[in-house]
């Protein structure tokens, strides 16, 4: 299964992956970055749009 992830070194925190996949992407407010959920199964074309649109290219797929 693979499963999105966020490169929290390159993320500028713009929050478009929040926009665009809140079933995914969540800010962790106290540790003020953005985490993947957990999920048995991410939506595709929501996530890989998320990957599209990042400016700073910070979001991927890997093998989980």
């Amino acid at each position: 299964m693979r499963r999105p992830v966020v490169d929290m070194a390159a993320c500028t925190m713009c929050e478009g992956c929040l926009d665009l996949a809140p079933e995914v992407f969540g800010l962790n407010q106290a540790g003020g970055y953005i985490e993947v959920a957990e999920l048995e199964a991410y939506p595709e074309e929501l996530v890989q749009e998320a990957v599209a649109d990042c400016p700073a290219e910070a979001i991927a797929w890997e093998e989980a």
